[in-house]
């Protein structure tokens, strides 16, 4: 275990944080703030979702049978790319939220 030491202000700011003891107070402040970035990867999947009527292994599995329209135009392409970046991302938030809640 390592000893960090905080700031009296920083102390006493976190007193609005859920939690008795300070490792408490700081997982808390971790799974919420990955619950955040969780929810914002799936608002933005859920854009891609709703724009293309399928989820990304649809869309892959479309764009490979080339019966994606308009596959090639630079919209579509970043989009692909994009909603593969957020996927990635979304199972990174996913597998950091186990791991803290595991550790609390």
């Amino acid at each position: 275990m390592k000893t960090i030491s905080l700031s009296e202000e920083l102390l006493d700011k976190l007193k609005i944080v859920e939690g008795e003891k300070l490792d408490e107070k700081i997982n808390n402040l971790l799974e919420t703030n990955t619950l955040m970035r969780l929810k914002e990867c799936e608002d933005k999947i859920f854009d891609f979702e709703s724009e293309y009527g399928m989820d990304f292994e649809g869309f892959k599995k479309a764009w490979k049978a080339k019966s994606i329209k308009d596959k090639h135009s630079h919209e579509v392409e970043r989009d692909f790319m994009e909603w593969e970046g957020f996927e990635a991302e979304r199972k990174k938030w996913l597998n950091a939220l186990h791991n803290i809640r595991k550790r609390a």
